[in-house]
């Protein structure tokens, strides 16, 4: 298929939320639908939405969490740089988990009590921690919170700095061979529904669209090829990650994949807005409207059943050329 557009920048994590993105690369899926994609791959969603913001990429990928936080902190105003979801890729709760070393004496979540846990601030692991602690009736006032980079968290759990941690894949795998696998995933991690997304923006949406249903095709190909076969997928994310053996991840451990724009991710979007309202320095005025942060023009176009959410009006929606 010949390219019939310019290059573009997709900025992905190295995540297992992510493994779309490596099928996609490894399988020349995106040049397969006539795109010239560079991708490259960052430690969190937090740094892509970043990238975007600076116009140094045109696609990212992140969890719900630091965009939430970025749009309450700058709502659209109709600019060409406002961020716009286009899919979620992602649903999920099996990605993040609060860790301790197993010699650590914390092995239940009320043992985190007056201890130190160490997370990366700004990201889907601030949430879940605040989640976590709500769910198992922690104080959180007896803990204290460490912002760490993720990519700092594991030596700084070996050194003693802190006692516990929110890690996602492949930080905990990489600390479990580290520590020989005495590393305990505390129990009630998976109380963290994720939604991994993917995220452009209103210039590209509206300049754009068939090139961005090029891209979501491509994304719909690799998660069918991860479904058919699962292990062989892990595979590619294990050798990606440059996880050492023994590795215990299989294609069992995969999370759920799927392109869709529904309710959960609105529910997504309206506890994470409420969560930092109550518990950041960001300020609400006006409850915000989840709808406004989503175009889904290009996935409605080639995917009209995965679309789940009320639809703007044709005449606002890019139209197929």
């Amino acid at each position: 298929m010949a390219n019939d557009y310019g290059p573009l920048r997709l900025s992905g994590v190295n995540y297992l939320g992510d493994l779309p993105t490596l099928v996609a690369m490894k399988e020349g899926l995106f040049q397969a639908h006539g795109l010239d994609i560079t991708v490259n791959h960052s430690a969190s969603g937090k740094q892509n939405l970043r990238a975007l913001r600076n116009g140094e990429t045109d696609l990212a990928l992140m969890a719900t969490t630091p965009l939430v936080l970025d749009l309450l902190e700058a709502p659209h105003t109709g600019e060409a740089t406002d961020p716009l979801i286009l899919a979620s890729l992602v649903y999920s709760s099996r990605l993040n988990h609060v860790v301790a070393l197993a010699d650590g004496g914390i092995q239940r979540p009320e043992d985190l009590t007056n201890r130190r846990i160490g997370l990366m601030a700004g990201t889907n692991a601030e949430f879940l921690w605040w989640l976590f602690t709500s769910v198992h009736h922690i104080d959180a006032d007896t803990v204290s919170v460490v912002d760490l980079p993720v990519e700092a968290l594991p030596d700084a759990l070996v050194a003693g700095n802190i006692d516990a941690a929110v890690l996602w894949e492949p930080w905990t795998s990489r600390l479990s061979h580290r520590v020989n696998g005495e590393l305990t995933l505390l129990p009630g991690s998976d109380i963290y529904i994720e939604n991994w997304v993917l995220v452009s923006t209103r210039k590209l949406v509206e300049q754009r669209p068939d090139a961005l249903r090029r891209l979501l095709s491509a994304y719909k190909e690799s998660i069918a090829l991860i479904e058919a076969s699962p292990d062989r997928a892990m595979a590619t994310y294990i050798d990606h990650a440059g996880l050492e053996a023994p590795v215990t991840l299989t294609g069992r451990d995969l999370p759920l994949f799927g392109l869709s724009l529904n309710w959960s991710l609105l529910t997504a979007l309206m506890e994470t807005s409420q969560w930092a309202n109550e518990t950041t320095e960001v300020s609400i005025d006006e409850p915000p409207n989840p709808l406004s942060w989503i175009a889904p023009g290009p996935l409605h176009d080639i995917m009209p059943l995965a679309i789940g959410i009320p639809l703007p009006s044709a005449i606002d929606r890019p139209q197929t050329p």
